[in-house]
């Protein structure tokens, strides 16, 4: 996994602690956590808070570009990237090596590869070696704007995930486009979080927040809220979490920014909504998974629900229009009958579909 599990709280940093975590208590397994230093931007401390987090897994740190050393850089990294056949690949030459080499020296029994573009790490390993791709996202999908090259990157995508033996996926939808064009073994994980959801009363201190990342997806949905939602709903306060309040510029009388904060649950535990403004993206969204693992109600649009297995009774209000969306929080909010009963389905659903001991079960299985 290229990305640091220290540093932030996006979704994928949080899906990855939580795979670490259920790695961690596992005694009768020996994990090693490989990522790469320059990508992942990891520093000394973060080095030393992932020693004390995970004390039962041992981790290697790569280097994808060796720019400190210029023959690496140039004749291992910068020369065969030009001559790389694979659209989606972002490994290189080294990369691949030094990965093997490690694999080798302690004689591994199944690599578990994250995302479909390093997927090709996987290379020069022995046909000895379980390998298993987490998809994490469908990465064609992500490039769709680029339409004349759809074909091209879907069969590049197949092409590396054709390499594995199982193919992890959180989403339902991802999950048929796989068994139909891979032919392999394809488990749909039910991405799990801690039940925290806890008997508060509805003394709330917070209407409505919106946790993100500042990814491209969550800045087009915020400023689609902002403009067109925010200015039909009157005397409801938007409280924003995360990176995301970096992208927003503009200052609105309703609106709090909180930017990163050090205590996600609190925000969860005090809040009466959630909202999750989606009108582009791939794949399950944690933020929502999250905010339902709290027992709260989400307004959402139909990206927003992409992935889970419940279309419906899930705990989610499903909207385009901006005035429903806005319509959606207000009845929420004056609708204590309303309120309770998509609470219920929030409650419901996250307890029957992501439930950490099930995917313990799967992870178990499959290793």
């Amino acid at each position: 996994m290229p990305d640091n599990p220290i540093s932030g709280k996006a979704g994928n940093t949080t899906r990855l602690n939580q795979l670490l975590s259920i790695f961690n208590e596992n005694e009768n397994l020996e994990i090693t956590f490989v990522s790469l230093r320059d990508w992942g931007m990891w520093n000394n401390n973060d080095e030393v808070l992932f020693k004390q987090k995970y004390p039962n897994i041992s981790f290697y740190l790569l280097d994808k570009k060796y720019k400190k050393n210029f023959f690496k850089y140039f004749f291992l990294y910068k020369i065969p990237y030009f001559f790389k056949n694979n659209s989606i690949d972002l490994t290189s030459f080294i990369l691949r090596k030094e990965f093997s080499e490690i694999m080798k020296k302690n004689s591994f029994d199944t690599a578990i590869i994250s995302y479909a573009v390093w997927g090709k790490l996987v290379e020069g390993l022995s046909d000895n070696v379980y390998k298993i791709i987490d998809t994490h996202d469908f990465i064609t999908a992500q490039s769709r704007v680029k339409e004349n090259k759809i074909g091209k990157l879907f069969q590049d995508e197949i092409s590396i995930l054709r390499k594995f033996n199982e193919i992890w996926t959180y989403s339902i939808e991802e999950a048929y486009i796989f068994e139909q064009f891979t032919g392999k073994k394809i488990t749909l994980m039910p991405v799990s979080f801690p039940f925290k959801y806890n008997q508060h009363t509805n003394d709330f201190k917070y209407d409505v927040i919106y946790v993100a990342s500042d990814n491209p997806h969550n800045v087009i949905g915020i400023h689609w809220f902002l403009q067109q939602v925010l200015p039909n709903l009157n005397n409801v306060i938007i409280h924003l979490i995360g990176k995301i309040c970096n992208k927003i510029s503009e200052d609105y009388p309703n609106v709090i920014k909180h930017g990163v904060v050090d205590d996600i649950d609190s925000f969860y535990k005090q809040a009466r909504i959630a909202i999750c403004p989606m009108l582009s993206g791939t794949g399950i969204k944690i933020k929502v998974l999250e905010a339902l693992s709290f027992g709260l109600p989400v307004v959402t649009n139909r990206r927003g629900v992409d992935g889970l297995i419940n279309k419906t009774n899930n705990g989610c209000v499903v909207v385009e229009d901006y005035q429903d969306f806005a319509n959606a929080i207000i009845r929420l909010i004056s609708d204590d009958d309303y309120y309770e009963k998509i609470k219920s389905n929030a409650i419901n659903y996250f307890s029957e579909n992501h439930n950490p001991e099930t995917e313990k079960k799967i992870i178990n299985i499959s290793l």
